[in-house]
């Protein structure tokens, strides 16, 4: 059984709200569509209880593309990247035009470190650009063409528009194929050497590593999941207890039923009433390389 249907939210722990805030609104027109300060219930879901009361804002793209950012407010837990860490590691978004972002970027917070550049040799190949938010968060901005995705993903509806690929990093690529294609029902596809330069500097490690990757799509035309073995140079990410982990801390995915899912929770699902979730049960377990996935178990009638 397919248990992860679509990414619903990516949280990042980012030290400065405003900022980061300010970033996404001004630069990539994405607008706050709800915020507060973290809830005894959902820290409980989440278990963790030191991040009680810290301040979050719910962020959306101009498309109107349920897929939302959110941002945690933890000064204590700064940048991550580089060097990179076991978990989820990079938010990949659909632009329509990586040339002219990269252009609008200049001179802002957000930091361009790679592209934009077109990411194999076809007429139709994605272009990206990978970029680095004030927080330290890897960002990666993808014009996909019509055609252009052997995964039938469709492009941008907007300049900026919603998050579609997330990216986790972990010791072994084996462990990863196995707990999402068994455990998680995705189907998987078989490892394939990449070199990637600026992962391999961000571990260390030589330029000429082949970083073995799989990719696993998720609902059908709209999102996919990328697991990447780093080299030995990676380690785990710090955590501090009763805490979300830094940087990119979390990715929620709707489920059609937490029970059904062989995963040991942090916290016995509950209903959440808040924004985004609007009633919906709610858990959260881990993967292999330590990420923390939240489940957002989706209604009865409700389409997937």
């Amino acid at each position: 059984m397919k248990h992860l249907q679509d990414i619903a939210i990516v949280t990042h722990c980012v030290p400065d709200l405003a900022a980061e805030r300010e970033s996404w609104s001004r630069l990539l027109g994405y607008a706050a569509v709800a915020e507060g300060q973290l809830s005894q219930e959902l820290a409980e879901v989440w278990d963790t209880p030191a991040d009680r009361g810290q301040r979050w804002v719910l962020m959306a793209p101009a498309s109107g593309a349920g897929v939302y950012l959110r941002l945690v407010e933890t000064p204590t837990r700064a940048g991550y990247w580089p060097p990179v860490t076991w978990g989820w590691n990079a938010t990949e978004v659909l632009v329509q035009d990586p040339d002219a972002l990269a252009r609008k970027l200049e001179h802002s917070p957000l930091q361009r470190f790679g592209g934009p550049g077109d990411l194999y040799q076809h007429p139709k190949a994605p272009r990206a650009m990978q970029v680095l938010s004030a927080a330290g968060a890897m960002l990666y901005f993808t014009r996909i063409q019509p055609g252009g995705s052997r995964y039938g993903l469709h492009g941008a509806r907007t300049e900026v528009d919603r998050i579609f690929n997330v990216v986790l990093g972990g010791p072994s690529l084996d462990d990863l194929r196995a707990f999402y294609s068994e455990v998680m029902g995705l189907r998987v596809s078989d490892p394939m050497p990449f070199t990637m330069t600026l992962a391999a500097q961000a571990c260390n490690a030589p330029a000429d590593t082949l970083f073995p990757i799989c990719v696993a799509p998720l609902r059908a035309r709209h999102s996919i999941l990328e697991l990447d073995e780093y080299p030995e140079n990676a380690q785990p990410r710090a955590r501090q207890s009763g805490a979300l982990p830094g940087g990119m801390s979390m990715v929620s995915f709707h489920v059609p039923d937490i029970e059904a899912i062989p995963v040991q929770l942090r916290a016995a699902a509950r209903h959440i009433n808040e924004m985004p979730y609007n009633g919906r049960r709610v858990a959260v377990c881990e993967g292999p390389a330590g990420e923390w996935l939240e489940l957002v178990e989706r209604c009865g009638n409700e389409a997937a």
